[in-house]
């Protein structure tokens, strides 16, 4: 059995490929090339920096190490849905569309088509440096939160199908961030101190810029929630649900509370009671073990990456997608971000915010 490891250049994943190197498995790594970083408006060099750290770390491993160009690929399935999801006024997640369809999708066939050329065509299982973990539960791959909550990144994985878990491994799952500092450290793995990346990969921070390189993004009304004009807006590519800079003098603190992409309008109140909502709509969804969720016992939603959990009170489908009633007002949920499902620490699924009711 070879052990493909994804490896970014990170720590995290140089220490998933060491500690199965320790095990005494077949180890190979390999780095996608999914952007073209010596180009504007892409983050400058990241890429690059990444191959390079990979491949030292298999050098000093004693492994071997791939690269696999995957831009033409990462353009057309991640870039142009992210610009597209901006241009209809939502704010989308690209992670959470890239891991099933890039990282589990067309990097594992690639990875697959290296093996059949090289070794023989010997199965292989593939590792990341994520930290989730998986267990079996009823013949089905579960994920459940690691070890380290503080680390978990169960939400980016909600998209993930049964038959992608099934080739996936996690050698993280039961250390924390501080023992794998410690880990790398102790094995001379040379990007022991490298930060942490941030945010989304190919973007440096400032987001519309990014954007503004793509697409145009014209001025219009900035509405009050009475629906009166009160001043113009200098592109919804600007805005998100709950922004408060950036918007016209008021009396009292405005924030965005819709942002309408078929107007071309900006909908803001200075009534923060309006941002909340109990209700929202999601589509796309994906359920990791089940066929549908029955009832809401026991599960809680993130609404976005950093939010706490929010109890359910019901579940409602329809036409249009699953209906989400939760036990109390949250605000600022946002079209285009996550609704991912738990109950208690396993993973139940999620989809794509479509409207707040």
């Amino acid at each position: 059995m070879i052990y493909a490891v994804a490896m970014s250049g990170g720590v995290d994943s140089s220490v998933a490929a060491y500690l199965l190197k320790e095990q005494g498995h077949q180890v190979i790594g390999f780095t996608m090339y999914h952007f073209d970083d010596t180009a504007e408006p892409f983050k400058r060099h990241s890429i690059s920096r990444a191959i390079d750290d990979a491949r030292t770390v298999c050098q000093k491993l004693e492994i071997e190490h791939f690269t696999i160009d995957l831009k033409a690929e990462f353009n057309h399935l991640i870039i142009k849905d992210f610009l597209t999801q901006y241009q209809n006024g939502y704010t989308p997640n690209p992670c959470t569309l890239c891991n099933p369809t890039i990282k589990w999708g067309l990097f594992p066939e690639k990875i697959s088509q290296i093996i059949q050329e090289k070794y023989q065509d010997q199965p292989f299982l593939m590792a990341t440096g994520h930290y989730a973990r998986k267990i079996i539960i009823d013949g089905k791959s579960a994920l459940i939160r690691p070890l380290d909550k503080k680390k978990d990144q169960t939400y980016m994985l909600w998209r993930l199908s049964q038959h992608q878990l099934a080739q996936t491994i996690f050698p993280l799952m039961d250390f924390t961030k501080e023992q794998i500092r410690i880990l790398a450290q102790k094995a001379g793995v040379p990007v022991a101190e490298k930060k942490d990346s941030q945010d989304i990969c190919f973007i440096d921070d400032d987001y519309t810029k990014f954007l503004l390189h793509f697409i145009s993004s014209d001025t219009g009304d900035m509405i009050y929630h009475d629906g009166s004009k009160i001043g113009v807006h200098k592109g919804l590519i600007y805005y998100t649900i709950g922004q408060r800079k950036g918007l016209v003098p008021w009396s009292k603190p405005l924030y965005v509370l819709k942002i309408d992409a078929v107007k071309n309008q900006l909908v803001v109140t200075d009534d923060l009671s309006r941002l909340e909502s109990k209700y929202f709509r999601i589509n796309q969804v994906n359920l990791i073990r089940e066929n549908i969720l029955h009832h809401s016992d026991d599960l809680t939603v993130k609404i976005r990456y950093n939010s706490p959990e929010e109890e359910i009170a019901g579940l409602t489908y329809d036409n249009e997608g699953l209906c989400v009633e939760l036990k109390r007002s949250v605000k600022s949920i946002t079209p285009g971000q996550s609704a991912v499902f738990y109950r208690k620490d396993e993973l139940v699924g999620g989809g794509i915010i479509q409207s707040i009711d």
